[in-house]
């Protein structure tokens, strides 16, 4: 067997036939030249050995196609994709529809793993048949330093509604993507379309099948990204002027008209102050004038609401 490099005109890449593969990893890349060398050796390291890596390169402009060719003709175990047009977040879905191994993560151009990582996650799975993803706790990183230990990978193991009104409770980082999941449960639980938000739902949707554990070892270590600019993809992702003032808008429609998550009190809930958070996000970001306005009308509310509890007490 040989590694592979294609230019996909149909992007529907052929991973190499290996029966002794169980982790399939998908590295959806964009200019990553600065990092990418350190994340495909730690990748490389990794004492579970029965792996694949399918990276799909989403045109980028910097040396990152060259370097992911460089380790394919090293490593048979890598297939380097080049996409003929840009597929954003659709780049992810790409590397995990390819997937034929029982086991898959996400793995970020910018990311780095304990050479233990994929061995203890999948050492979950094995023991544990209700759990659909493992993730170790992570800590981000800026420049060689360390920023701030992510808040996205705590457990879910309570059930399935419990968990989902949890997770979006929490309104994290989301680092829990970048975990060790069931292929079958992951493919599942993937959009099927684009939108702000897509990795959030994609987290819902794997909660549906089954319990995510924390491996309490800080084992992965990503970039850290400023928040702030989170809120400028809407402007880039919304379609529509709806979709800028209500960003989590096509995340609520997903879960609750795809993934058909449990409808409890929780839930809505979540997905109501959701939305609220991310709209008033990005009326602060785009249209502070009018975010200023609605901050004074929800203090009025609140003073009001206070008012009427303490005089019926």
């Amino acid at each position: 067997m040989t590694a592979t490099s294609l230019l996909m005109s149909d992007p529907t890449p052929t991973a190499p036939p290996r029966d002794d593969r169980r982790l399939t990893i998908g590295m959806p890349l964009y200019n990553n030249a600065p990092t990418i060398r350190r994340a495909l050796d730690s990748l490389l390291a990794q004492t579970f050995r029965d792996f694949s890596i399918l990276i799909s390169d989403d045109g980028s402009t910097d040396g990152t196609p060259s370097i992911c060719e460089e380790y394919a003709r090293r490593d048979a175990r890598i297939t380097v994709v080049r996409q003929p047009r840009n597929l954003n977040y659709g780049n992810f879905r790409f590397v995990l529809r390819d997937a034929d191994t029982p086991f898959f993560m996400f793995a970020a151009g910018d990311d780095y793993w304990h050479p233990d990582y994929a061995r203890r996650m999948i050492d979950v799975l094995d023991r544990q048949g209700d759990v659909v993803c493992a993730v170790s706790r992570v800590m981000f990183m800026k420049d060689g330093q360390q920023i701030a230990a992510a808040t996205g990978t705590r457990a879910l193991e309570s059930d399935r509604a419990e968990n989902i009104a949890r997770f979006l409770e929490a309104g994290d980082d989301n680092s829990r993507m970048y975990g060790v999941f069931r292929t079958d449960v992951a493919r599942r639980a993937f959009p099927t379309r684009d939108f702000f938000g897509y990795d959030w739902a994609f987290s819902v949707g794997t909660l549906q099948f089954g319990k995510h554990v924390e491996v309490p070892d800080v084992m992965m270590w990503r970039d850290h990204t400023d928040p702030s600019r989170y809120i400028e993809y809407v402007r880039r992702d919304a379609r529509g002027p709806l979709n800028r003032v209500l960003p989590m808008l096509q995340l609520t429609k997903d879960v609750l008209l795809r993934l058909r998550i449990p409808i409890t009190a929780d839930t809505v809930k979540q997905l109501l102050n959701l939305n609220l958070i991310f709209h008033f996000a990005y009326l602060r970001r785009y249209h502070p004038a009018a975010a200023a306005a609605g901050d004074r009308i929800r203090g009025g509310a609140a003073r009001v609401v206070r008012t009427v509890l303490h005089r019926n007490r």
